[in-house]
């Protein structure tokens, strides 16, 4: 096949650009041409990047997704590439390659909530509790159409949302990565049929877990942003009453408030910040560890870093939000906790420091269970599937 991939920045940024990444480089050993549009470039590696595809596009007007100059480039690049289907990531919206619906196959990846959330995070406002209503009117009292940006808060137009996501249904295929993302699209009126779960994989098929460490050391990696929770868990480690040390691994905007709240709950000496880490690098941190923690407050779409922690044959311990019941399998592979019970939260990493034979068990269940089920191989021949249009949706085994 030839794909075109089609996402908002070029080089290594987050979960999206490395998910691209990976599996660029396992369609194209597999006889496929892939290429790539997009509109702006990152500063971490985008010459390295750009020589995964077979081409590459720029269009900064996919940045706006809408107009007559965004659908004019757009032609530009479907008559120089000629795809059997087009592979859309994160964009804007939909709108400018809507006059092509009917002469290719379009495929969407849903990565996050973007499509189905107006404030994008799927949890309250206020509360931080997970929000289960579909999209609508009801958003307004909810205060959903208030989303934050860099320059501060925005209003966000609920009836554009609506349309957005009508706009989608004319998609050929959207994919997810877990059921709750299902779940959401299935809720807000997409068909089933068209809506299929292909969990994301991360490439760790050479890699050759350590035991666990005797030091009850316990590892975060992910974004600092109120979503991700960190806060949540530096609350939790104050109920941890053995004695443990805590990294950190990642930045973002709530850094400065995190190192804050540290401090206050009296944790300087047990939390270290470590900082950006090279995705490369983490090996070591993972080797490290005895327990994972992914403490998120918004319901992850699927959870990439529990299944890396998997893959280290680490136990985890994490709130039972969004899509992170695929592949926890609670005193399984670890504990999952309810939503935002730090109390219990605490509980159950104590559990897992202490008891160094019940962390080890589900540290080999965790990674067996992820050869298993989140192969690479695997996660090809589901995304050849759906791309190619050729057989019905593949259910996620559980």
């Amino acid at each position: 096949m030839r794909i075109l991939f089609v996402n908002e920045k070029c080089g290594f940024f987050g979960g999206v650009e490395q998910n691209i990444a990976d599996t660029v480089e396992g369609l194209r050993a597999r006889g496929h041409q892939c290429f790539l549009a997009y509109a702006t470039t990152t500063d971490r590696g985008a010459t390295i990047y750009k020589a995964l595809f077979d081409g590459c596009f720029p269009c900064l007007e996919l940045a706006h997704g809408q107009g007559t100059r965004a659908t004019y480039a757009f032609e530009v690049i479907l008559n120089r590439v000629a795809p059997d289907v087009v592979y859309i990531h994160k964009a804007a919206n939909v709108a400018f390659c809507e006059p092509f619906f009917s002469t290719v196959r379009f495929v969407r990846m849903i990565h996050d909530h973007d499509l189905c959330c107006p404030r994008r995070h799927k949890y309250y406002l206020l509360n931080g509790r997970v929000c289960h209503h579909k999209a609508g009117w009801r958003c307004y009292l909810d205060g959903a159409f208030l989303a934050r940006t860099p320059t501060g808060m925005t209003l966000v137009s609920i009836g554009r949302k609506l349309e957005e996501m009508r706009r989608h249904h004319r998609l050929d295929a959207l994919l997810v990565g877990s059921r709750f993302m299902r779940q959401e699209l299935v809720q807000n009126g997409f068909p089933e049929e068209k809506v299929h779960i292909v969990p994301p994989v991360v490439r760790l098929e050479h890699l050759r877990p350590s035991p666990l460490p005797d030091e009850p050391r316990l590892l975060y990696v992910g974004q600092l942003i109120r979503g991700k929770g960190v806060d949540l868990l530096l609350r939790a480690l104050t109920h941890v009453r053995c004695p443990f040390t805590a990294t950190i691994v990642g930045t973002g905007n709530a850094e400065p408030h995190l190192r804050a709240l540290c401090h206050r709950l009296g944790l300087d000496e047990r939390v270290h910040f470590q900082g950006w880490v090279d995705h490369d690098d983490l090996d070591r941190f993972y080797r490290a560890a005895k327990v994972v923690a992914v403490p998120s407050r918004w319901p992850e779409p699927f959870g990439m870093i529990g299944l890396e922690a998997m893959h280290h044959g680490r136990p985890v311990v994490a709130f039972a939000v969004g899509g992170i019941p695929d592949w926890l399998i609670h005193e399984v592979t670890g504990l999952l906790v309810p939503e935002q019970d730090v109390a219990a939260f605490g509980e159950a990493v104590e559990r897992l420091l202490i008891h160094t034979d019940v962390a080890a068990s589900y540290g080999r269940a965790a990674l067996k269970r992820a050869q298993e089920h989140y192969s690479f191989e695997r996660y090809l021949d589901q995304l050849e599937t759906h791309l190619s249009g050729q057989m019905p949706h593949i259910a996620l085994v559980v």
